[in-house]
């Protein structure tokens, strides 16, 4: 048991955990108000990037070819941006017309999503190939994004001084 468990906490385990903290919030977010999808929407930006990097930290732990790997992250990220940015944009859906703008916001959240996996899975096989600790650099990777998300925050808290609505 213990040597098939580093398996089964692969990338396909980080996109069931992420799909379920999904639905989670969909249904929290039900009924949903009207004119107020955007609060949906808003985790499109952000939710299939973070699955697929979440999905790269697993070499850390999976045992087994790089290679292989490296296909199993992109097969299940593939499969679980699909489906996160296709209950997100579902669930925000009124059958009126006040859903326009949701094809586009599919469209463009899977583009973001590929475009996250596309761009590790480079990174990846240049340092698989390379020889190159692939661990060292989306440590580093990560840490760089981890700064520029708290300066991101900082700068929207700071910008939301001043815009108090009576």
């Amino acid at each position: 048991m213990n040597r098939l468990l580093p398996f089964l906490l692969g990338p396909e385990f980080v996109w069931v955990g992420l799909l379920a903290i999904t639905g989670l919030f969909i249904s929290f977010s039900q009924p949903l108000p009207p004119n107020d999808h955007d609060k949906l929407l808003n985790a499109g930006w952000f939710l299939p990037g973070l699955g697929v990097l979440l999905a790269f930290a697993t070499l850390y732990w999976v045992p087994g070819g790089q290679w292989w790997w490296l296909l199993r992250v992109g097969l299940a990220s593939l499969v679980g941006i699909f489906l996160v940015v296709n209950f997100l944009c579902e669930a925000a859906i009124y059958n009126d017309s006040r859903d326009s703008g949701i094809g586009s916001a599919y469209i463009l959240f899977i583009g973001l999503g590929i475009s996250v996996l596309a761009i590790m899975g480079c990174i990846a096989a240049v340092c698989f190939i390379a020889k190159w600790p692939f661990l060292n650099i989306f440590k580093w990777m990560l840490i760089a994004l981890g700064t520029l998300i708290v300066f991101g925050g900082f700068i929207g808290w700071l910008a939301s001084f001043g815009n108090h609505k009576a």
